[in-house]
């Protein structure tokens, strides 16, 4: 009941926006867009994943918010941006926010740090979780994927955990990565990234449609690495990963403030961009 009517005090300070919902099994997604859309590769503003519609349309609320914070923040890079909705207590939210935001630099920061540093320990499955098997198969009706890496790297953050997922494609290689507390709620973010990378791989490649952002051409980039996660899959390592810089925590002010809080996280000292074509974009 709360969600229900934390979503629609969001709604009210939020442009109007379609809102798709689709169920895959036990698992619901919320995707908001508008009409421009549809000639596009990726065809949402914002997508959300969860166990319930409330669960899945609040957190494409907040990704929206996140991604419009970006976008006039003047910042070069999304990297450790997060949005959180509140009504009553702005104070938890802010805390909530900061975690999120935290998780997110850690992400961007370990994945080409891990795929750059091959003494780095993971370990490795083709198997998703049973608690995610639901969602993944039914995302295979939509998505032909032939095979599927997981790779969960070795952090020296314990509290947290890491999951990236590689899927072999009929169009090519796919991937996705997430942390989050758990790493079943990691496999899950990731399983939601992939399917939409998925989506956008299809449309290019079938409806030949010309990737624009950097976003939209490291996706199409990927899909011919299939060679270089091979050969870092033949090393296995014995290092943790480590954040060996300041960790620092702005305030993003936004028009959306009523109701959201926008915090970004930063490693104080680290310069690598997460999406540019010198690093080769990572995978």
């Amino acid at each position: 009941m709360f969600r229900f009517f934390l979503n629609y005090y969001c709604s009210l300070w939020l442009p109007s926006l379609n809102v798709q919902r689709i169920k895959m099994e036990s698992v619901y997604l919320c995707l908001m867009g508008d009409d421009t859309g549809k000639k596009n590769i990726f065809t949402s503003k914002s997508c959300g994943v969860g166990f319930s519609w409330e669960m899945a349309l609040s957190k494409a609320q907040s990704e929206f918010v996140e991604r419009e914070a970006f976008r006039r923040s003047g910042f070069f890079s999304s990297t450790g941006f997060s949005a959180y909705p509140y009504v009553f207590s702005k104070k938890k939210a802010r805390w909530r926010c900061r975690r999120n935001a935290y998780l997110e630099m850690l992400e961007r920061y370990a994945w080409p740090e891990w795929f750059s540093q091959l003494d780095i320990s993971y370990s490795y499955s083709d198997e998703i979780l049973r608690k995610n098997q639901e969602f993944f198969q039914e995302m295979r009706k939509d998505v032909d994927i032939l095979h599927i890496h997981k790779v969960v790297p070795a952090l020296q953050d314990g509290s947290v955990s890491m999951v990236i997922l590689y899927a072999e494609t009929e169009y090519g290689l796919v991937c996705a990565s997430a942390v989050k507390e758990t790493e079943e709620a990691a496999e899950e973010n990731a399983l939601k990234e992939l399917y939409m990378h998925s989506i956008g791989l299809y449309r290019m490649k079938e409806d030949r449609i010309p990737p624009k952002s950097i976003y939209e051409k490291r996706v199409l980039w990927i899909s011919g690495q299939k060679s270089r996660l091979e050969n870092r899959l033949k090393h296995k390592g014995f290092k943790k990963i480590t954040v060996p810089f300041p960790i620092k925590y702005q305030d993003i002010p936004t028009k959306y403030s009523d109701a959201y809080v926008v915090q970004r996280c930063s490693f104080e000292g680290y310069d690598k961009e997460f999406l540019t074509e010198k690093n080769e974009m990572y995978i």
